[in-house]
C-alpha cells in the first residue's frame, strides 16, 4: 500500500486484493488462513446492511500508519458484545461504558456508576454524599473508635468491623484506649476473667437478654472498671462468693487525666447467679468521691449479695431490683448509698447499714455539755474537714445499748409470764435496759426490749424469772450495739473551732477538754423504696407466698453498729413506712409508730389535765 500523491484510496485496496489473491495460492497463509475477500466474492458471508459509514470509518482507521486499531462500541449488531483485550491498553481520557451509567476518567483515576454517583478511588469508596469508606477500613461496617465482638468473630482480627470482629470482650478491651465503644453481639460469652476496662472505654451489648458473659473464674470478678467507663446491655451470670459481676480493680481505680472524679457507670444489665455479687463498690479501691453509678440494674443472686459499698465507697442507684438476695443492698464500713425508685424481692434481708468508717480524726470540747443538750463545741483543728451530715460522734469512751436479746433454753412450767432483768450499765449516767418475756406452751418464746438502755461497757447478765412449776428456768443472752451521736450539721470551721448539732440528746455532761472521735457512718438513703416479702427465702421456688415464703417484716431494714438507713417504703400489703417509727396501715388506715405516740403523747397531755 502506498501513501504517495497521485494513488487513490480505491486503487491502493485493488492492489491489496491483489497481493492477498496471491499469497493464497500457496504457502502457509493459503494452508491455514481463510480468504475473506474470496468469501465475500463467493457471497459464502451474511451480508452486511446500513453499515456503509461505519466500513468507510474502519477502512480509514485500518489505513493509518500508527493508532490503526479500531474497536466497535455501540448497540447490538455491531460487534461489541464482548470486547476482548490481551496484553496491556489504555484509553486517554473518559471509557463510557452503556448509555453513561459506569464511567472511567483515566485524568483523575475515578469510577463513577449509576446515577447515585459511586466514586471508586485509590484511597476510598464514595456512595452519594453521605458514605464512604476509607481503603485503610478493615471492613464495610467499620467506624473510629469502635470494636466489635461476634460469636463468629476471631480474636487475631482487629475488631474495627463486623466482618472482622474479635471472638472475645477481652480481646477488644485488651487493645481499647480512652473513648473506645465495644459494641457485643447477641451470644453467650465465655471470657478470661477480669476484664479491666480502661479508663473512659465502654462495653455495649445488643440487649441484655441476648448477651450473656459468664466468667472462666467463677470466684474472681468478672469486670473491673475505671474512671468514666460504661457497661451497658449485658446479663452477668455464674460468678460466685466472693467475686463481683461489675468492681474496681484490685489495684484501684485512679483519677486518670486529673480534674473530678467521674463514676463507673452500669446501665441496664442483670446479675444472674447465687452466691456472687451484682456489683460491689469498695472505696479502699478508688479516689476522690469513691463512687459508682447505677441505673436499671437487676439483681437475681440467689443466696448472694445484690449491691455492697463498703470502706467508705459511694453508690447512686436508680431502679435496682433485687430478687432473692441474702442481702439485696448492703453499707458498710463507712460505705453510703443513695437509693431511687427501688425494690427488694424475697430474700432474707433488704437494706443493710453495718458499722463505720476508720477514724477521721479527733477534735476536743472547749465548752462544757450539759446531759440533754444537742450541741457540743470542739476544736478539731485549722484545715480539718468541716463536720457534716452522715459522720458521727462520741466523746471520750464508746458506750454500748442492748440492741436485741435472744433466748437460749426457753425453759418449762412457765404458767405465767415471768420478769426479765437486765444488768444496770457501769457509764456514769447511764440507763439500764427493760424487757418482757413472752410464753407459750409454758416455756419462753421470745424476749421484746422496751429499752435499749445506754452506757453500757460490756455485755449485761439477762435474767428470766424462775418457772411456776419445776425447775427448768429458760435463759437468754443479750446482743450490744455501739452507741454513737449522729451528726446533723456543723457550723463553719473558724481558726479550728465548729459548734456540733446533734441528732440525739447527750445521755451524760461532755466536760471541757473530752475528745471527741469522728467516723463516717455506714448509711443508706432509700425514697420510694417496695419490699415485696424480705424473710421468706433465697429460692424462688420456696420463697412465694403460694409455696410457704413467710414475710419476716423486721427483716426489712437492718441497721448495727452505728449503721443507718433513712428511708420510705410500701410493702407488698400497701403498708407505708417513714422510717422505723412511723408506720400506717394499708388496710385499717390506722397510724403507728414509736415517733407517732410520742408527738400524740405530747398534744393530748395537756387536753387529758384540763379534763382532770
Amino acid at each position: 500500500m502506498s501513501h504517495g500523491e497521485g494513488v487513490t484510496e480505491d486503487e491502493s485496496f485493488d492492489d491489496l486484493s491483489q497481493e492477498s489473491s496471491a499469497k493464497n495460492e500457496s504457502g502457509y497463509l493459503g494452508k491455514y488462513a481463510l480468504n475473506l475477500n474470496e468469501e465475500a466474492s463467493a457471497n459464502r458471508i451474511d451480508p452486511l446492511v446500513g453499515r456503509d459509514k461505519e466500513i468507510e470509518r474502519i477502512s480509514q482507521i485500518l489505513a493509518r500508519r500508527s493508532k490503526n486499531k479500531p474497536i466497535l462500541v455501540g448497540e447490538s449488531g455491531v460487534g461489541n458484545t464482548a470486547l476482548l483485550v490481551e496484553g496491556d491498553s489504555r484509553v486517554l481520557g473518559i471509557l463510557t461504558v452503556g448509555s453513561g451509567s459506569v464511567t472511567i476518567d483515566g485524568s483523575t483515576n475515578t469510577i463513577n456508576i449509576g446515577d447515585e454517583d459511586v466514586t471508586i478511588t485509590n484511597s476510598a469508596i464514595t456512595i452519594g454524599s453521605g458514605v464512604t469508606i476509607s481503603a485503610s477500613a478493615s471492613g464495610i461496617n467499620s467506624a473510629p473508635n469502635v470494636l466489635y465482638v461476634a460469636k463468629d468473630g476471631v480474636d487475631t482480627n482487629n475488631g474495627t468491623s463486623i466482618d472482622n470482629a474479635f471472638l472475645t470482650i477481652k480481646a477488644a478491651v485488651g487493645i481499647a484506649t480512652s473513648e473506645t465503644t465495644v459494641k457485643v453481639l447477641s451470644g453467650t460469652y465465655v471470657e478470661d476473667n477480669p476484664i479491666t476496662l480502661p479508663a473512659f472505654c465502654s462495653v455495649v451489648g445488643d440487649d441484655l437478654r441476648t448477651v450473656k458473659v459468664l466468667p472462666s473464674n467463677s470466684t474472681q470478678d468478672i469486670f473491673h472498671v475505671n474512671k468514666g467507663t460504661k457497661l451497658a446491655n449485658m446479663t452477668f451470670s455464674g460468678h460466685l462468693a466472693p467475686s463481683a459481676a461489675v468492681a474496681f480493680p484490685t489495684a484501684g481505680a485512679t483519677n486518670v487525666g486529673g480534674g473530678k472524679w467521674k463514676g463507673p457507670y452500669v446501665q441496664n444489665c442483670t446479675s444472674d447467679t447465687t452466691t456472687g455479687t451484682g456489683i460491689r463498690i469498695d472505696g479502699n479501691l478508688a479516689v476522690k468521691t469513691k463512687s459508682m453509678n447505677v441505673d436499671a440494674f437487676t439483681q437475681y443472686n440467689q443466696g448472694g449479695v445484690g449491691v455492697a459499698v463498703t470502706n467508705e465507697g459511694y453508690a447512686q442507684l436508680v431502679s435496682v431490683f433485687t430478687i432473692c438476695c441474702d442481702q439485696a443492698i448492703t453499707a458498710h464500713k463507712g460505705g453510703q448509698a443513695d437509693v431511687a425508685n427501688s425494690n427488694c424481692s424475697f430474700g432474707t434481708f433488704g437494706l443493710v447499714a453495718d458499722g463505720i468508717g476508720s477514724q477521721q480524726f479527733t477534735g476536743i470540747v472547749t465548752a462544757e455539755a450539759e446531759a440533754a443538750q444537742d450541741n457540743v463545741i470542739v476544736n478539731i483543728g485549722a484545715g480539718t474537714t468541716r463536720p457534716y451530715d452522715g459522720q458521727v460522734v462520741f466523746f471520750d469512751r464508746l458506750y454500748k445499748s442492748v440492741e436485741t436479746i435472744s433466748v437460749g433454753s426457753g425453759g418449762t412450767g412457765y404458767t405465767s409470764t415471768p420478769t426479765v432483768t437486765i444488768d444496770a450499765p457501769t457509764g456514769p449516767n447511764g440507763e439500764t435496759a427493760t424487757a418482757f418475756a413472752t410464753v407459750e406452751n409454758e416455756s419462753i418464746a421470745s424476749v421484746t426490749i422496751i429499752s435499749s438502755g445506754s452506757q453500757y461497757e460490756t455485755t449485761p447478765t439477762v435474767t428470766i424469772g424462775a418457772p411456776n412449776v419445776g425447775v427448768n428456768t429458760a435463759t437468754a443472752t443479750a446482743r450490744m450495739d455501739d452507741l454513737y451521736y449522729t451528726i446533723n450539721s456543723s457550723t463553719p470551721v473558724s481558726s479550728g473551732i465548729a459548734t456540733l448539732t446533734l441528732a440525739e440528746n447527750l445521755i451524760n455532761t461532755v466536760g471541757v477538754g473530752s475528745t471527741a472521735f469522728f467516723f463516717q457512718q455506714s448509711k443508706i438513703v432509700a425514697s420510694s423504696h417496695t419490699f415485696e416479702y424480705i424473710g421468706s427465702g433465697n429460692t424462688i421456688t420456696l420463697a412465694t407466698p403460694k409455696r410457704g415464703g413467710v414475710t419476716v417484716q423486721e427483716n426489712e431494714v437492718v441497721t448495727t453498729n452505728g449503721g443507718t438507713v433513712v428511708y420510705t417504703s410500701t410493702d407488698q400489703s400497701g403498708n407505708f413506712r417513714i422510717g422505723d417509727d412511723l408506720q400506717i396501715n394499708q388496710t385499717t388506715g390506722t397510724i403507728s409508730g414509736r415517733s407517732f405516740s410520742k408527738s400524740l403523747f405530747s398534744e393530748m397531755t395537756p387536753f387529758i389535765l384540763a379534763l382532770s
